[in-house]
């Protein structure tokens, strides 16, 4: 009984929702098979390649991979992904991200080709059962319902749509994602799955604790004691923050009661960091939102926060919630992707719409103003992560689907 072995392929080497995906499934599979990762942009300098690397999995670059559309990179990254697959011989290649969805398939398919007809590629490839290698796709929720420009949304529709005949399973991490591939890009059903993302417990540090270390990391001048509105988000345009930031300024004028000192953490990095500063100033508030930059094991400070807010206008099915849940914040959604699969309106959650300050403003203030409404949410949040969102439940289920 030989160990089959998993190649898993991801765009980008920062530390996001479909990185602790991959390095969730490499840590939950490692005794049963055996593991490969292949990543792109940052390469050894991203998050992800440092916690691979602690944690003894075995990962290689590939150098031509870019976030971005280039011809010319993406024709040599097809041969970088070849020269890998005959390298650790994968019976599953597991892909995670559009790009590499699209790539990577693409790859894979030229090698099956080769192996079937028997052209050498020497040495010739025996991955796979039969020489076939089997191509899982996990969606972390369609990137041509991203803001893109109009010829960029097509252009991936049809790759993803046209790219989909050369996969064997397309894993959804949501029902809207499941919907629309279903009735968009007309993927027959049997190709598909769909698996919520589950988390592991966190050893979260108590609110004194978390409160403590935070204001000592960041460096936070302001009462420890204040209000704390919190968020863990990498800053891009689609984590919608310049949302939060003026539903805020709105929150400001409106609460001029000196009982409610709030200020707003944003826990993260990223290409929109100076963006993002220069509204905090223009809206006067330097005083009230702080961008505290990357924090190491940031979930376990989730405590600190009196209430968790959520501004993205896409996502996926967002680890960051989930966390939040665990954590048994009260949480202020955006309805995109899976959020409304987590999050029930008034149930264990407020949600509103995307793209919307007024509205996040007036949500936010529910919860600011109604300490009962926020313990009830809270405690409800923390219930429906043990009922549904465990992470022993999702590793069965794709292990099914590596099995098959």
């Amino acid at each position: 009984n030989i160990m089959k072995t998993i190649l898993y392929l991801i765009t980008q080497s920062e530390f996001g929702g479909a990185q602790k995906y991959i390095l969730d499934l490499s840590l939950g599979l490692k005794e049963e098979f055996n593991i490969y990762i292949g990543l792109g942009e940052q390469g050894e300098n991203g998050e992800f390649a440092q916690r691979l690397m602690e944690n003894n999995i075995e990962y290689y670059i590939l150098k031509h991979l870019k976030r971005e559309i280039s011809p010319i990179n993406d024709f040599f990254v097809i041969f970088e992904i070849i020269k890998l697959i005959k390298k650790t011989k994968p019976d599953i290649i597991h892909l995670n991200s559009s790009k590499i969805s699209i790539l990577g398939s693409i790859a894979a398919t030229l090698i099956r080709i080769f192996v079937i007809r028997g052209i050498r590629i020497p040495p010739l490839y025996k991955g796979g059962v039969g020489g076939f290698i089997r191509i899982i796709y996990t969606v972390h929720g369609w990137v041509f319902n991203e803001p893109l420009a109009a010829w960029k949304k097509s252009f991936y529709f049809w790759a993803e749509k046209l790219t989909a005949l050369l996969k064997n399973r397309i894993i959804c991490i949501s029902r809207l994602d499941y919907n629309i591939a279903k009735n968009q890009l007309k993927i027959k059903e049997e190709k598909l799955s769909l698996i919520y993302h589950g988390i592991k417990q966190i050893n979260f540090l108590s609110r004194e604790e978390a409160r403590e270390k935070l204001f000592l990391i960041s460096k936070l001048q302001f009462p420890i004691s204040n209000f704390l509105i919190g968020t863990i988000a990498n800053f891009y345009k689609t984590k919608g923050l310049e949302y939060l930031i003026e539903s805020i300024r709105i929150i400001k004028d409106e609460l001029r009661v000196t009982s409610y000192e709030l200020r707003v953490i944003i826990i993260g990095e990223g290409e929109e960091r100076k963006n993002l500063e220069d509204l905090i100033s223009q809206l006067n508030l330097k005083s009230h939102v702080f961008l505290v930059g990357n924090i190491k094991n940031a979930a376990e400070f989730l405590p600190a926060f009196d209430i968790y807010v959520s501004s993205s206008v896409k996502e996926g099915f967002p680890y960051s919630i989930l966390e939040a849940m665990s954590a048994g914040l009260p949480i202020v959604a955006t309805k995109v992707g899976g959020v409304p699969e987590m999050i029930s309106d008034g149930e264990n959650g407020l949600l509103a719409e995307p793209a919307n300050p007024e509205e996040l403003a007036k949500r936010i203030k529910i919860l600011v103003e109604d300490k009962n409404l926020r313990k009830i949410l809270g405690e409800q949040a923390k219930k429906n992560i043990d009922e549904k969102f465990r992470i022993e439940k999702m590793i069965e289920k794709i292990k099914e689907v590596y099995l098959k």
